[in-house]
């Protein structure tokens, strides 16, 4: 190959040994220990893209029950809120804390969990026949916790506030008719 600069050390003729001269990147290879014609580069190099994962056609929630211990608990709805507990005749903020419904279906028992991290849950109400759950105006929510603690909680939307009442509801449901 002929530099069409016309130049005694072009780069690209350096690169290629194609003027007579050992190519630049033989004498890298020789240091190397590779051969110029079998080998391109040292495989520990080369770019190898990573394998796309199988696509899988259950979903996470169904996931996630198959994989529950019988008479385990799975989260059927979970939400952000603003809570407040009732102490000495006024609501105290308590900040935001998660709001989960929790339950097995196949046990019919069902909870109601406040929680502020996966380990540190702050309130918790067995949802059963009796249990009372005031939906109220403004996106909010009161019921009583096992340590018969009064909560208050603020959803941030209509659909979450919604969407959890519903589960509650359908849990409360399942249970049966009341007496």
């Amino acid at each position: 190959m002929v530099c069409l600069l016309s130049c005694d050390d072009c780069v690209s003729c350096l690169l290629s040994g194609d003027d007579g001269v050992p190519s630049l990147w033989a004498k890298l290879a020789s240091l190397f220990g590779l051969d110029q014609e079998g080998n391109q580069g040292n495989e520990s190099f080369q770019y190898t893209a990573p394998k796309q994962p199988k696509k899988s056609f259950t979903s996470a929630a169904a996931t996630q029950k198959a994989s529950l211990p019988p008479g385990a608990l799975a989260v059927l709805f979970a939400t952000a809120v603003q809570a407040f507990r009732y102490i000495n005749g006024q609501y105290v903020k308590q900040g935001k804390l998660g709001a989960a419904v929790l339950g097995n279906h196949s046990t019919k028992e069902y909870k109601l969990l406040l929680y502020l991290s996966q380990q540190k849950q702050v309130a918790a109400a067995k949802i059963h026949l009796g249990f009372v759950f005031t939906v109220q105006p403004n996106n909010y929510c009161t019921f009583y916790d096992e340590q018969r603690q009064n909560w208050s909680l603020m959803f941030e939307s209509d659909k979450a506030s919604s969407d959890f009442c519903k589960e509650v509801s359908d849990t409360g449901a399942d249970l049966g008719p009341h007496l």
